[in-house]
């Protein structure tokens, strides 16, 4: 009877290992010239479940014991690849990835119109509201981390001066009374004063930065260039935004 008994649990243990094993998905993935790709990320997609591939582009994934799955295959500079799961496969997934070789087109409305970047013939830097979130620069401080040939100077409200290409606002007197030379626009609407610059930016969509004279579609006070500032368009579907800092000294900004 105890021979029985043990016999009987061998088996199942046994049953539950060949059960547990055949969860999990193995596979390799390469490039088109087969290839084996090293470091491709691989997901069950709505689960934790992830892994790498190895150096030969082989991975084997756990699937949790769901079906029907899909699994995501994903590579920088590759475009990502869905396989749709019903049943487990018998042998392991053959994942050919393709080089994801469209640009992301890039349009502006610093003519006061929409129209390709490529086609404006004006100096200018574009940067996506992502982009800024991504590196958190939330003000023209920030900006000009990222944007080659911008100063921002401001030691107070009354002493604050943004240049490009070293033209525009004087800084060292107080010049809350003289107009800059470099105009800065959110919406369409025209900030008068670089004290007015140093806002925090929200639900920005994209930040444009001319250089060279505007006077012709921005007015007179942009001699040496401006920001054309986009927000984001309203959306009907609920969401929200948090940032967190923290530093030395028990910094926490919220």
């Amino acid at each position: 009877m105890k021979n029985s008994i043990k016999n009987i649990l061998t088996i199942l243990s046994f049953l539950t290992f060949s059960i547990s094993f055949a969860q999990n998905i193995d596979g390799v993935v390469k490039i088109n010239d087969n290839t084996p790709l090293e470091a491709a990320n691989v997901v069950v997609k709505g689960t934790t479940s992830n892994t790498t591939t190895d150096q030969n582009g082989k991975f084997s994934i756990d699937t949790k014991g769901k079906l029907p799955l899909t699994i995501l295959v994903q590579y920088v500079g590759y475009k990502t690849t869905e396989i749709q799961l019903t049943d487990l496969p018998t042998s392991p997934l053959q994942v050919f990835l393709k080089e994801e070789n469209e640009l992301i087109e890039v349009v502006v409305s610093s003519r006061r119109r929409i129209e390709k970047v490529q086609d404006v013939p004006i100096a200018i830097s574009v940067i996506t509201g992502k982009q800024a979130e991504q590196t958190g620069a939330f003000n023209v401080n920030r900006i000009k981390e990222l944007v080659p040939s911008v100063q921002l100077y401001s030691s107070n409200p009354r002493n604050t001066g943004i240049n490009i290409r070293s033209l525009g606002s004087p800084f060292g007197l107080t010049n809350d009374g003289i107009d800059p030379g470099v105009g800065f626009y959110v919406d369409g609407v025209y900030y008068a004063r670089p004290a007015a610059t140093t806002l925090d930016f929200i639900d920005v969509e994209q930040i444009e930065v001319l250089r060279g004279p505007q006077g012709s579609l921005f007015g007179k006070n942009t001699t040496s260039g401006a920001f054309n500032i986009t927000t984001r368009k309203p959306s009907f579907t609920t969401g929200a935004d948090f940032e967190v800092s923290y530093g030395n000294y028990n910094f926490l900004q919220a």
